[in-house]
This record gives C-alpha cells, sequence and structure tokens, in this order.
C-alpha cells in the first residue's frame, strides 16, 4: 500500500507541476538584426570576411585591439587563436556563424570548415533534417537552461575520444550573446593523465553501467536523458558526416 501511495503521489506532484515554458522558435536563417550585425553585406558571399571588414572599417595586421586585459594586434590575436589545441567557432546571438581558427586545412580538421562559410547562417551549416536539433541546442543555452552541452562523437575511429562542447556565451551583464563551439581530442590528455598518475583504466562500459544501475537510482533518468537529447542526433550525422562539409 505504501508503494503504491508513494506512485500515486508522484504522479499528482507530475500533473499539479507548473508547465515549462515553450522556447521561442530559432531563427536559423538569421533574417534578424542585432547590435553588432554587420548590414548590407550578402551572408552567403564567399568573401563575406573581406566585404564585411571593408565595410567597418575592421582593424588588420599590426593594428592594435584593446582587449579586457591587454592590448595585442590583430596578428597576434589569431597567431593566439590558432594555437588553441582545438577548433574554435563562434556563432552570435542572431544565429550567424562568424568566425573559427583557421589554424588547417578543411580536410585535417575533426568538423571541417572552409574560410568561405564565414559570415553563414547557421540553416546553411547544417542539413535541414538536424534544424530542430540545431534549435534545441541553441534554445538550451540561449534560455539559461544549460551552459554547455557535450558529446562525444565516435565517429573519428577507436584512436580518438573527440567531444563537441556547445557554450553559451554571455556579456557581462550575463546576456546570452552567441556560442563558443570547441571541439577537441580528450585521448592524448587522457593518457597523458594515466601515464602520470600511473591509473590504469579497468572495467568495461558493460560492468560500469550494470554496477551504477544496482546501486545508484539516478542512472535510469541520465540514459533516458540521453535517449531524448537531440544533440547526439547533431553530432553523430551531422558535424562529422554533414555539417563538417557545410559548416
Amino acid at each position: 500500500m505504501l508503494d503504491k501511495f508513494g506512485r500515486y503521489v508522484t504522479i499528482i506532484n507530475e500533473l499539479e507541476r507548473p508547465a515549462k515554458p515553450v522556447a521561442a522558435p530559432e531563427d536559423l536563417f538569421a533574417t534578424g538584426k542585432i547590435d553588432t550585425t554587420i548590414e548590407g553585406v550578402d551572408m552567403y558571399a564567399e568573401d563575406w570576411v573581406e566585404q564585411a571588414a571593408e565595410k567597418v572599417n575592421a582593424a588588420e595586421g599590426n593594428d592594435y585591439v584593446k582587449l579586457d586585459r591587454g592590448v595585442l594586434t590583430v596578428d597576434q590575436l589569431n597567431h593566439f587563436l590558432n594555437s588553441m589545441p582545438m577548433e574554435l567557432t563562434f556563432a552570435d546571438s542572431n544565429n550567424q556563424f562568424l568566425y573559427y581558427n583557421h589554424m588547417k586545412p578543411a580536410e585535417e580538421m575533426l568538423a571541417s570548415r572552409t574560410p568561405g562559410q564565414a559570415g553563414n547562417p547557421l540553416a546553411k551549416c547544417h542539413p535541414e533534417s538536424k534544424h530542430g536539433s540545431v534549435q534545441w541546442v541553441i534554445q538550451q543555452l540561449r534560455s539559461g537552461a544549460s551552459e554547455c552541452i557535450s558529446v562525444n562523437v565516435p565517429t573519428h575511429g577507436p584512436d580518438k575520444y573527440v567531444v563537441h562542447n556547445y557554450q553559451a556565451i554571455r556579456d557581462y551583464e550575463g546576456n546570452y550573446i552567441g556560442i563558443n563551439e570547441y571541439i577537441h581530442d580528450l585521448k592524448p590528455t587522457i593518457d597523458w593523465y594515466l601515464q602520470q598518475t600511473g591509473q590504469e583504466l579497468v572495467g568495461s562500459k558493460t560492468d560500469s553501467v550494470s554496477s551504477a544501475t544496482a546501486n545508484d537510482s539516478t542512472t535510469d533518468s541520465v540514459s533516458s536523458a540521453s535517449q531524448t537529447n537531440p544533440v547526439e542526433t547533431i553530432e553523430a550525422t551531422d558535424s562529422v558526416s554533414g555539417a563538417s562539409q557545410n559548416h
């Protein structure tokens, strides 16, 4: 009777819980405008970067840029970002893909980008069949439901453990201004850690899951969330095969 009563209370609580607000649809075609939108330049143009830079008389080369805690030339800033051990992509709050650190040719990247894609709306960066999943990720970050969404992409082979991270970018007041997608292979770091500490990875995924299930009731909710998390759909079929070719 107690068990049945407990289930009854759970059901009642779920029924009386306020409905979650429905997030507004994302404009993946970036038809809107924000304070930093560069107008009068075709977002689909292969030379969008050059046209946009000329339009706003952007700093370049040896021009200095004052940052939060530093002063660098544009060249220094480019070299600094290109030296990062990960692939970086910036899309603004208007869902326009503005930048990636161009440190390798597309065919050598974990998620390939090409120079002509900078400036594209995010709709152009992903197949139409994945737009719903892309919207879900942006909605999570924009709303503050999540600050970072991470997922492993297993299609790079057993010698890599590639993780795509979608990190919300916020201004000093906490307002959402875009996404930092950073992609890196964690395996070299994991290998280095094991070597430095003398530790070893033991057991199998099956053992871990069954053991956790037997001892931790949270496993069910985690696995359930994983099954319904649309971000896995983006990465498994998009960043590697689809978006890698288009974004």
